[in-house]
């Protein structure tokens, strides 16, 4: 017979999000994340700006978790509206992206097609929303409802995103 409710997996649904209110915090969070070492991530942001994509300890994190199981494909999902500035910006990451490019799929979206989706870092363990662009304010969430009912709104946009931010960029 199902359990009505009152049981360990109801307990960790009525588990509280966990604020924060810096981007110090935010950052700390989105770290969490990446250490936590799921075999999947998902990313959104309107054009990670405000992520710490330049921090070293950031970059050796997603180094340490991508080692971790090269052969898998496409584990880190990220999903922007504007790439045009990442690589100038965080040029860390962007040689992350180049090395790992065998685990990183970017895409990018038109921003009339994101509805409400917030800027977030999610794995099937925990999410990490901000409530403003500038990851001054957000949450953590880990309610398995909740994650995924935030994956369930990224998966359709997802699927009508393009390829974008290429490894390596060609020239003639």
């Amino acid at each position: 017979m199902a359990d009505q409710g009152g049981g360990p997996a109801d307990a960790v649904d009525d588990r509280p999000d966990e604020p924060f209110e810096t981007r110090v915090e935010a950052h700390r969070a989105l770290l969490s994340v990446v250490a936590d070492q799921r075999p999947a991530m998902a990313w959104f942001s309107a054009d990670f700006r405000y992520w710490p994509l330049n921090d070293r300890g950031f970059i050796r994190a997603l180094e340490i978790w991508a080692l971790r199981d090269p052969n898998r494909p496409s584990a880190l999902r990220m999903l922007a509206v504007d790439w045009r500035d990442v690589r100038a910006r965080f040029p860390r990451f962007a040689a992350f992206r180049r090395d790992f490019s065998h685990v990183i799929e970017c895409r990018v979206i038109r921003a009339a097609l994101i509805a409400d989706l917030p800027e977030f870092a999610w794995t099937g363990s925990r999410a990490i929303i901000a409530h403003r662009p500038a990851w001054t304010s957000g949450k953590q969430i880990v309610a398995p409802a909740r994650l995924t009912a935030l994956r369930n709104g990224f998966e359709p946009i997802w699927e009508q995103a393009l390829p974008d931010f290429p490894a390596s960029i060609l020239g003639l």
